[in-house]
């Protein structure tokens, strides 16, 4: 069992590095547009240009993928951290009930199942280096067709005379800000921005990890009953069933599997849920919350610039303010590497802007600022 706050925090560590990649390929990739650009547009220069932009690209993708495999790496620590910190607490859990959970070590088929999880979801988040790029004119493109298709486009409208360099530099660079660091799920066709996937990623690993043992421990200590844990701000369909009791056999007068959406890419241990459960041992165990105190989780609603939000609502509205931000950074970070100065002067006031408004929504929701997601890495 883990708690909501150690799962919430979870995937942060990942995230940073992938943040860290994001800033320097975009930054990379505005410095090479405006170096390209600022040569002459000649014919010579066209075969030129076709020799260093296939240079360009195979640097690109290979500094990507070394920093997608120091994330792996940073992946596997926090997982199998995580998974052994898990079956530890429901050892102690279980101890208190007068069971008597084997070690870890002495539970080869767990042991297995974790480092299998762990090595396949390793495998998921490498195969970002083979999909992610970026949305231009909301269309998915790799990075490499991405790069080649803006600079290809850039130098055709310089070339044509009807824009000045300023402009096209411009417009070239501002659809990395725009975009973001994207990959793409080729079954559903949906892409996710590089901080998204990689949460999710984290999220689910840990989730089948944990939601396997739990149920592997309760079915070795002959276990039907399980508490599920509870947290301020949950998404609403959850909060209907978090800090209940579950029977695993489905006996009446507790909630079922099917109650909870066990297996549901919505429901309990779905994508991006921070909930767990652990042992509830009839007689001798007392639910962690009451129903008033399970009612009465969240603080009440509260009112900002003429609108009222619920505790759920303010956590949403607070990461849309701090994705607006990232975006305006990543602004900043293409227009200084290509050297267009007043762009990104224009960029740092609306930060300014919007830094004020994340400060003052945050203080009036009573929720800290959480700055470290919305830096730039340098």
């Amino acid at each position: 069992m883990l708690t909501p706050e150690y799962l919430k925090n979870l995937p942060e560590n990942v995230i940073r590095i992938m943040q860290q990649l994001e800033d320097d390929i975009i930054a990379d990739i505005a410095r090479r547009i405006a170096g390209n650009l600022k040569l002459t547009a000649t014919a010579e220069y066209q075969i030129e240009m076709l020799t260093r932009m296939g240079y360009d690209i195979e640097e690109i993708k290979k500094e990507l993928a070394k920093r997608i495999d120091i994330a792996s790496n940073e992946l596997e620590n926090i997982l199998k951290e995580a998974s052994y910190l898990s079956y530890e607490n429901d050892q102690e859990l279980y101890k208190r009930g007068g069971k008597d959970l084997p070690p870890l070590d002495d539970n080869l088929q767990m042991k297995r199942f974790i480092e299998a999880t762990i090595q396949q979801t390793k495998g998921q988040f490498k195969n970002f280096t083979n999909t992610t790029g970026f949305v231009d004119s909301g269309k998915f493109k790799l990075l490499d067709n991405f790069y080649r298709d803006t600079l290809d486009y850039a130098v055709f409208q310089l070339g044509s005379g009807a824009f000045d360099y300023n402009t096209v530099l411009r417009q070239a660079v501002k659809k990395l800000g725009d975009s973001g660091l994207r990959t793409i799920d080729y079954k559903s066709g949906r892409t996710y921005h590089i901080e998204s996937a990689t949460r999710m990623t984290v999220m689910t690993g840990i989730s089948q990890i944990t939601g396997y043992m739990s149920l592997a421990n309760a079915k070795m200590m002959g276990q039907d009953l399980m508490e599920i844990t509870a947290h301020a701000g949950a998404r609403p369909s959850h909060a209907e069933w978090q800090g209940q009791i579950v029977s695993l056999s489905g006996r009446q007068g507790y909630l079922s599997l099917s109650d909870i959406g066990y297996g549901e890419p919505d429901g309990f241990k779905g994508v991006n849920c921070r909930h767990d459960w652990y042992p509830f041992f009839e007689g001798i165990s007392e639910p962690a919350y009451t129903k008033e105190q399970l009612e009465n989780i969240d603080p009440p609603p509260f009112e900002f610039e003429g609108k009222f939000y619920t505790f759920y609502e303010a956590n949403q509205k607070q990461r849309q303010i701090e994705r607006r931000m990232r975006e305006t950074k990543r602004k900043i970070i293409a227009y200084e590497s290509a050297g267009l100065d007043e762009d990104a002067k224009a960029a740092k006031v609306r930060l300014r802007r919007q830094q004020e408004l994340y400060r003052n929504f945050s203080k009036a929701a009573g929720l800290r600022p959480k700055y470290e997601r919305t830096y730039v890495y340098k």
